[in-house]
């Protein structure tokens, strides 16, 4: 089952620039993590809900591809979505929009993490609801 498509529009600001006057590499990880936080919040999943739970994400493995760069005050739309979730682990990607074209592309291999036994656990519903893999 795929998910839905979660949208995160932006502004680049003067701050996400490096020395060649577009966006740091280093930087494209912070928005993308931003965007999920906004994802997993909107949907019940945010901080207090970690700290009751004891359960929080983790990442596990990012392929990251720039494939154009993103300059001052570019308008983009970071788009996430759960491709997969096969027992512990889920496949989610995201991409950098603007326009409609694709400046960067990103694969995370996620799962939920217990905070006291630091191992990853198998999704509940409240997570999976979160990260739009309802009905599983």
């Amino acid at each position: 089952m795929i998910a839905k498509i979660f949208e995160y529009p932006l502004i680049i600001k003067e701050s996400y620039l490096d020395s060649f006057g577009h966006v740091n590499n280093s930087v494209y990880l912070t928005l993308f993590e931003e965007a999920r936080w906004d994802l997993v919040t909107k949907n019940g999943y945010g901080k207090k809900k970690i700290q009751e739970t004891g359960l929080g994400p983790t990442i596990l493995e990012i392929k990251l591809s720039f494939l154009k760069e993103l300059r001052l005050q570019d308008e983009i739309i970071i788009e996430t979505q759960m491709i997969s979730y096969e027992r512990k682990v889920g496949k989610l990607s995201q991409k950098m929009l603007r326009d409609g074209e694709v400046c960067c592309a990103a694969e995370f291999l996620i799962g939920l993490f217990d905070l006291n036994e630091r191992r990853l656990v198998l999704p509940t519903q409240d997570w999976l609801d979160a990260v739009g893999m309802e009905n599983q």
